[in-house]
Order: structure tokens, then sequence, then C-alpha cells
């Protein structure tokens, strides 16, 4: 059932639907995953909604401050609704348990269409291995809050009639999986320039927001705009060279910045 991956498009018949690759995670990036029974509960706040808002979850990954889907549904504002009510249960029951108050999640979500064969098999592929690459296990299956293990023993989404019309009745997803992609393509889906850019955006307004700055008074003081960069780095995780290309800062006047 290999074979498939050469077609270039999902069926023409589910291009109304969407394939979407979803991601939330905690506001300020806090750990709200990091107890086992939470972990749980989101699951079962998910599997107890899913059916209500026609949509199947093909993939997933529960890491200790975000989350990762691949989603399929029929209705876009239904899929909306959905994760609204989901988040929404899962912070009244958290912050119950923690005594807090306050929003939960950074942004509703964040969301990416899926139309390739190739895309959707990277995007499962990139799903699972976020433990991996967060170094949390050596290997995939040894993670225990991700749909790997459901793919490698042909169970849960796999069984799914989407899933079936894709990769056909008992397809080898542990072979189909070991096939060489380029990973440079797998990675850059998820940070290409555009969502790079998002990130930078949402980083500026919450930089304004907390030292009560506008744009002015950043970009024309040396020391302000350095906090910036340094900022930037640091709370959203960005590189150097992706900060420079958007405010397009040669090389040389980034060193000349003297971040370290």
């Amino acid at each position: 059932m290999l074979g498939v991956i050469n077609k270039p498009r999902i069926a023409r018949k589910n291009i109304k639907a969407q394939f979407l690759h979803v991601m939330v995670q905690g506001v300020n990036k806090e750990f709200i995953f990091y107890k086992k029974e939470y972990i749980k509960k989101y699951l079962e706040i998910i599997r107890e909604n899913k059916k209500d808002y026609n949509l199947e979850i093909l993939a997933y990954c529960i890491m200790n401050n975000h989350v990762h889907f691949l989603v399929y549904t029929k209705d876009i504002e239904k899929f909306g609704k959905f994760m609204q009510r989901i988040n929404l249960l899962y912070a009244q029951m958290y912050n119950k348990k923690e005594n807090r108050c306050g929003v939960l999640f950074r942004n509703r979500y964040k969301s990416e269409p899926i139309y390739d064969i190739k895309h959707l098999i990277n995007c499962i592929k990139y799903i699972h291995n976020n433990p991996v690459k967060a170094q949390m296990v050596l290997n995939c299956e040894d993670y225990e809050f991700s749909s790997y293990n459901d793919y490698i023993k042909n169970e849960g989404p796999t069984r799914y009639k989407i899933m079936k019309e894709i990769f056909g009745e008992n397809c080898d997803y542990a072979n189909l999986f070991e096939q060489s992609f380029d990973k440079r393509f797998m990675d850059a889906e998820y940070e290409n320039e555009e969502t790079i850019n998002s990130y930078i955006l949402e980083g500026i307004r919450e930089f304004k927001k907390e030292f009560c700055l506008n744009t002015v008074e950043i970009l024309s003081n040396r020391e302000i705009f350095k906090e910036l960069i340094i900022f930037l780095k640091e709370n959203c995780r960005l590189k150097y060279t992706e900060i420079s290309k958007f405010f397009d800062i040669s090389r040389g006047s980034m060193q000349k910045l003297k971040i370290k």
C-alpha cells in the first residue's frame, strides 16, 4: 500500500473537508500538562466531545506545555467551537486543581491546512517525533502520550474510514514512517517564514504591553531595541537569524548590538 505516497494530492472528494495540523500551548509556555492525570483528563475531554463536532483526531502528542493534533474535519466552524470547548473544560478543571484563575492557553490555537499526501505523512511523523526532539525519550514508541504506538499496532486512528481511504486497509505504518523524507522539508513546513513572522509579531505585542512602549520608542532607542531582541529570543524561542531577517538587519549589525 506504500505506493499511495506517489499520489500528489489527497482525493478531491475530501478537499472540501480539512486536514489540519493544530497546536495549542500553555500561556507563557507554562507546563500545564505536567501530571499524567491532567494529560489523561485532556484526552478524556477530547474523546467525549469530538463526536459532537463531526471530526476525527488522526494523530496527537501531548507535551508538558503544548499539544499537537492532526485533525480531519468537515466543518471548520464546528472545529473552532470544538477547540474552544475542550480548552475551556480543561482550563476549568486545571484551575480548580491548581487553585489558580485566569487564562490557561496561549491564544486559541494555531492551525495549518494539509492537502498533500507527503505533507500529511510528514505531519504525523513530526507530531510523533516531538518527545524525541525534546530529548524526553530516545524513541517515539517510548512516549506514552502520543498516537505513535496506535499507528505501529494499526489501531486507534488508523482504523478511521478516512485513513483507510488514503493508506489502505492494512497499511504497514512502521515501514511507512521509516521511509526517507527530506527532514529539511518536514521542519520547513512548521517553521516557515509566515509562521515565524507571526511569532515575532506576537512577541513584539507582548513586549510592548509588558513595558508600556510603542513602536517608535522601541525602534528609536538602541538599548530598548536590544532588549526586544533578547525578549524575542528567550521568550519566543526564536533564532537571531530569524529575528535579523524579520527586521532586515545584517549579520554585522546584529553582532554590533553585542547580544550574547
